[in-house]
């Protein structure tokens, strides 16, 4: 039986990439801050799954080397932050794992993002040149838009975490009409824990491009679900530029809504193609759970 340990698996992304490895069959081997440890409530479900629970932090090379050593591989889904990532490349090369799936790739492919344009992303490519140097057997995920960043705003990166339902405002960029891709926590997790049981996937990158969709597309598909009508608030590109030369990350939302990075044809191979017995969560479908949620 295999062992997988999870990083980051108290998050969103982490807990689906959990209950993917457990429903895998593996030995399921977790890793949680010293302040974490304690709290009962967050590793329930972990505890549930049958997790072994690893007490370290990505700072800490010495607790990261103990829980490396117990298992076969190892999945991150905590943000990167380059001193904490190098530390933990250098761990899991030294335990000897094979094979790793690093944070680093949950995002943009980068042959189609445009280097220099977006510092975590750069900060990212920073992370998995190191991957390559030390030559871990890694797997990239490549996974464009979360469901629960993007599709829960609407595209709009700037309403994250202000209400459980797509906003009733929401800022349109550019001419609304560039399409972007998307994928749920849950496909993320089904096409990592394929990708890891695919001997092909060693170093290897995958990209996953479902859910193609314009900003526009998006607002109207969610007003036929939900019968609302968010306010819209056009901003152009130019003024999009403006607000990136003072907030650097927010070139993010150039990449999706007006350079169309995200849904640009690359060689990397795109998930769906790979394994087409996966099934990929529509946005409609999450729209449709949203709007229930809230009784409509």
């Amino acid at each position: 039986m295999t062992s997988t340990l999870i990083i980051g698996a108290t998050g969103l992304l982490g807990s689906e990439m959990a209950k993917a490895s457990a429903r895998n069959g593996d030995r399921l081997h977790v890793l949680v801050r010293p302040a974490t440890a304690g709290d009962e409530e967050r590793l329930h479900s972990l505890k549930e799954l049958g997790a072994k629970i690893h007490v370290g932090d990505l700072d800490d090379y010495d607790s990261l080397v103990r829980a490396a050593s117990a298992v076969d591989r190892v999945i991150s889904s905590v943000h990167v932050h380059s001193a904490s990532e190098m530390t933990l490349v250098r761990a899991l090369s030294d335990a000897g794992v094979s094979r790793y799936v690093p944070s680093a790739g949950f995002g943009l492919d980068f042959a189609a993002a445009a280097p220099g344009s977006i510092p975590p992303l750069d900060l990212k490519r920073g992370v998995f040149d190191a991957i390559r140097q030390a030559d871990l057997p890694y797997t990239v995920i490549y996974t464009n838009g979360f469901f629960s960043t993007w599709v829960a705003t609407l595209g709009d990166l700037m309403r994250f975490g202000s209400s459980p339902l797509p906003p009733e405002e929401v800022t349109l960029y550019g001419d609304g009409n560039v399409p972007a891709t998307f994928v749920s926590e849950k496909d993320i997790a089904a096409v990592t824990l394929r990708a890891l049981n695919d001997p092909n996937a060693i170093r290897s990158e995958i990209r996953i491009a479902r859910n193609k969709i314009t900003q526009n597309e998006m607002i109207d598909l969610w007003r036929g679900v939900s019968g609302r009508s968010p306010r819209i608030v056009p901003q152009s590109a130019a003024e999009l530029e403006a607000m990136i030369a003072s907030a650097p990350w927010l070139g993010l939302l150039r990449a999706f809504w007006i350079r169309g990075e995200t849904a640009l044809e690359t060689a990397t191979p795109e998930a769906g193609v790979l394994y087409p017995e996966l099934a990929f969560e529509t946005i409609e479908s999450a729209f449709v759970a949203m709007a229930d949620a809230a009784g409509r």
